[in-house]
């Protein structure tokens, strides 16, 4: 049973009305629902897929194939996290993109399959598959279920998406935004293209009030933050297939957001009797851009009846450039005083290879290896204004060129010992090399980890699996904890650590999911446990500071439930509800005071719903989502902080104006995210257990309203 606050009121007040709403219109509901096909999984005597084609989605008119997906009940998580709380891994095997197109993964770092599906014509769509079982070509985690979107072929598949509509901000501010895609084929050759322009913006509000230790207001610290941004996207996939089953995709992303916020905050003294008295603004003028493009690729061929070469490659780079100005506003005059500057790119090379080989009926291997270089280039500069005259201001380990080689070999081996029943076992060993060169650090090391693995999957019924996993796991290293940076939350610096080194895991799930008969949707859950070493987390650094660092060994443990229902199996209405509930602790000694406590930054809990109802007669849907996360921790050197946030929550309506033209209306954020957090400052540090101040942080982001035009052509 879910306990909601009092800030989920309003959106429960919306599930009930939209729940009268579904009885309302029933009668409205004049299209019978089409059964999905359930079947055996091809290939394979365990799991199953449902099938949903083309006949399915034709009377909800789709535009796009995630149009399609949101009439899946059961997909939702598979965009989402579901099956994936920990950590990102390392490399490219451990990609945990759940999303296959014709049975094939969208290689990719950057290059997300979901982002894909936004702009993927639906008329390009042959059928939806939904698979619960082991699907060797992601890698991806026991117990996760995978979407196979199958394209058409030949001249069927030609068609293209184009939207334009118009974005409403809370300060004010309007901003257009506009979308094309196409996708089509030329005999064997098939490709799919799309731009878009978006704003990428927030209104922010935030109000710091600090009390002394007995409760007495010190000051209040008002903060403004303003933006003005917009992101270009630009994505393709060319793909070819050789008659004789050969297969090479190229796929390519381009990415450009530029920056220009601007920040006011001003500070506030309580004399103790009588009004506020202003003691200083300050302006932060930041500028820069963000730009990242892709190169990815594959290719596939059979060797023979039971064996088949699968190759992989990425190209990756990311630069960031911005431009930092501090100004003292005195009524209406400012004063530049200072400001800091960073330059950073980052790179990343990946070159994979692997070989399926069914040895024997119930017995499958694959053998491969997998290749990386990762880079990071970053300079961190500050300076200060005086008397006219820039004065650079030092700051240690403020610039650093990172190298990391890593080469990773792995075998897995897949027995099939009865019907329903398979067993996968699993070995990679990884070799990293690291060097570190920079103004105050220069350094080399190596890593090397064995990674052991066992899953099993037993399918009761073409309805029912349970699974169980066992693995070693090894968390991905963040090259940008190896330098400092600025924190802008809380306008300080942060020290690097060249010395970080990645978490490691033991890790342990049991799960299980069943299908609703007919189609009427599904229900699963899992709880894990996780033994973690070197804990990441901040540490001491000298008397009075901390760095990112590693901890000793801690436990995480939780569960986690999801579950979508689809009314029309049992009543008139065509409506799909969703809902997913995790609940997990963690427990890790604090580094400043020895006492246990839960992992840095994450969350006691976690919960979403969605619903959604389609009236086919009058060519209309509408629906809403919201999603709460529970509260977080930090802890530093003289800060303890506790983290809340509100419940975000969004609505919408959609109208089929004619055949291939859809207006849908829009309102997110609607409750203003409200993010709280409660500091807590000691003096000198957190061991000492003397209280200097407590200060109570107010955060609230403004909502955004809007409409958008969708049609096919």
């Amino acid at each position: 049973m879910l306990i909601f606050s009092a800030g989920a009121v309003p959106v429960v007040a919306l599930a009930i009305l939209f729940s009268g709403a579904c009885v309302f219109m029933a009668s409205a509901q004049e299209v019978p629902l089409l059964d999905p096909q359930v079947q055996a999984r091809d290939g394979a005597d365990n799991g199953s897929v449902v099938v949903y084609d083309a006949e399915y989605f034709a009377p909800y008119n789709p535009i796009t194939a995630e149009d399609m997906l949101n009439r899946i009940p059961g997909t939702e998580g598979l965009v989402g996290n579901f099956g994936n709380q920990q950590e990102e891994r390392r490399g490219l095997r451990s990609n945990t993109d759940q999303i296959l197109i014709d049975g094939k993964r969208l290689t990719g770092k950057e290059n997300q399959s979901s982002s894909f599906l936004e702009k993927l014509p639906a008329k390009s769509v042959e059928r939806i598959e939904l698979i619960t079982g082991n699907v060797r070509e992601l890698d991806t985690d026991v117990g996760v279920r995978v979407i196979n979107v199958v394209l058409k072929e030949g001249a069927g598949r030609a068609s293209g998406v184009a939207q334009i509509g118009t974005f409403v901000f809370s300060d004010g501010a309007v901003t257009p935004m506009g979308s094309v895609a196409y996708s089509g084929s030329v005999g064997n050759l098939s490709y799919n293209a799309s731009s878009q322009l978006r704003p990428a913006q927030s209104p922010t509000d935030v109000v710091d009030i600090i009390r002394s230790p007995s409760g007495g207001r010190v000051s209040v610290i008002e903060e403004e933050r303003n933006q003005s941004q917009r992101q270009v996207d630009a994505r393709g996939t060319l793909t070819y297939n050789w008659e004789s089953g050969k297969t090479v995709q190229l796929n390519g992303l381009f990415t450009y957001f530029p920056r220009d916020n601007f920040d006011i905050t001003t500070t506030l003294l309580d004399p103790g009797s009588g009004p506020l008295i202003e003691s200083g603004t300050i302006v932060d003028n930041i500028k820069g851009d963000n730009t990242t493009w892709e190169i990815s690729g594959d290719y596939s061929q059979s060797l023979g009846k039971s064996l088949n070469f699968t190759g992989l490659f990425i190209y990756s780079n990311s630069s960031v450039d911005r431009e930092n100005e501090n100004f003292v506003q005195v009524a209406e005059n400012r004063t530049l005083t200072g400001g800091d500057n960073r330059n950073q790119t980052a790179a990343e090379k990946i070159l994979r290879g692997t070989l399926n080989w069914n040895i024997a009926k119930k017995h499958d291997l694959e053998l491969g290896v997998e290749g990386a270089v990762n880079t990071l280039d970053k300079d961190l500069d500050f300076f200060s204004f005086v008397n006219g005259a820039l004065i650079d201001i030092p700051i240690i380990n403020s610039d650093q060129k990172i190298t990391e080689d890593r080469i990773e070999g792995f075998v897995t081996h897949s027995l099939k010992p009865a019907t329903g029943l398979e067993i996968e076992t699993g070995l990679a060993a990884e070799y990293s090399s690291l060097t570190q060169i920079g103004s105050d650090v220069g350094t080399e090391r190596s890593f090397t980890f064995v990674k052991p693995s066992l899953d099993i999957w037993y399918t009761v019924d073409p309805a029912t699996q349970v699974w169980f996993s066992a693995r070693r796991d090894v968390g991905q290293l963040d090259f940008d904890d190896f330098v400092a940076t600025v924190n802008r939350e809380d306008n300080e610096v942060l020290s690097g650590n060249p010395k970080l080194a990645p978490e490691k895991s033991w890790d342990f799930e049991v799960g299980a999911e069943r299908r609703l008969n007919d189609g009427a949707g599904v229900i699963n859950g899992r709880v894990f446990y996780r033994r973690v070493n070197d804990v990441k987390d901040l540490v001491p650094f000298g008397l009075m500071d901390s760095q990112p660092g590693n901890l000793g060994s801690g436990d995480h443990y939780g569960g986690e439930v999801e579950g979508s229902i689809r009314f029309g199996r049992f009543t008139n209405v065509d409506a799909v509800i969703s809902g997913s509930f995790l609940i997990q602790n963690s427990k890790v000694a604090d580094p400043f005071t020895g006492v246990n406590r839960r992992f840095g930054n994450q969350t006691k809990y976690e919960y979403s719903m969605e619903a959604r109802h389609d009236v086919k007669l009058l060519r209309l849907s509408y629906g809403f989502d919201f999603s709460k996360k529970g509260p977080t921790l930090e802890s530093d050197i003289s800060e303890f902080d506790v983290k809340s946030r509100s419940l975000d929550a969004r609505i919408f309506l959609e109208q089929t104006i004619a055949d291939g033209i859809v207006l849908r209306l829009f309102w997110a954020n609607m409750l203003k995210i409200n993010n709280k957090r409660v500091r807590t400052v000691f003096d000198p540090n957190q061991a000492s257990g003397t209280i200097d101040r407590v200060e109570f942080r107010d955060s609230e982001r403004g909502w955004i309203a809007g409409f958008r035009l969708r049609t096919t052509f």
